[in-house]
């Protein structure tokens, strides 16, 4: 299995709801998502809420699969 990074694998993604989240944190930042990234699983895989919010479609579980194993994998960048 491949390593999943920040930069490769997990920011292009996240990057695009920048805006949206600006309030609370920068999803293009190594360092926001890493200390949010416990609250972001839980957002994107349904146990905590919804994201990203309807009108946008939910993230694909391979995506979802993938911050899981970043987190998992000591959050390489």
């Amino acid at each position: 299995m491949a390593t999943v990074s920040f930069a490769n694998d997990i920011a292009p993604t996240l990057f695009k709801y920048r805006g949206q989240m600006a309030w609370r944190l920068d999803l293009g930042s190594y360092e926001d998502v890493k200390a949010n990234a416990a609250i972001i699983l839980g957002q994107i895989n349904g146990t905590a809420g919804i994201m990203p919010p309807p009108p946008f479609d939910p993230f694909p579980q391979s995506f979802i699969d993938a911050f899981n194993d970043w987190i998992n994998g000591g959050y390489p960048p």
